[in-house]
């Protein structure tokens, strides 16, 4: 076997992992009264933040209105967590005996948006929907 396909496959493996962490994380998190959420600056003098989860638009605004004092109205007790604040686990996998800068250049690959499922999946040998589940 391909010692940069295999690479490729710990990667996404690990990707996975690392998601299904995050997503334990967030709902040990939720289940204690925490809204998660993200976003932040949107432009020089606007902001909007969303539920991590959902999408849903929370608050926004610019201007003369920092998000700061909408944040202490909405949030009041102090139950919101920016998702960047959430310990996230990196997906880095064991390497198969690759140099280190083509481990890097591979996951950089992995994570280009512009790297399509099927691209990665007829690398490793996989379907496209698998690749999917796993970026």
């Amino acid at each position: 076997m391909d010692l940069a396909q295999e690479y490729v496959r710990r990667y996404l493996v690990s990707q996975r992992e690392a998601e299904g962490r995050l997503a334990d994380e967030v709902g040990k998190l939720e289940a204690v009264g925490h809204r998660i959420i993200d976003g932040g600056q949107t432009g020089p003098s606007t902001w909007m933040y969303t539920d991590w989860l959902t999408g849903e638009v929370i608050a926004s605004g610019g201007g003369d209105e920092p998000d700061d004092d909408v944040f202490d109205e909405l949030d009041p007790d102090g139950m919101f967590i920016h998702i960047d604040n959430v310990a996230r686990h990196p997906a880095h996998p064991d390497n198969p005996g690759i140099p280190e800068s083509l481990a890097d250049a591979l996951r950089d690959w992995v994570d280009l948006l512009k790297t399509t499922d099927e691209d990665i999946a007829r690398f490793v040998g996989w379907s496209a929907n698998d690749v999917a589940a796993a970026r």
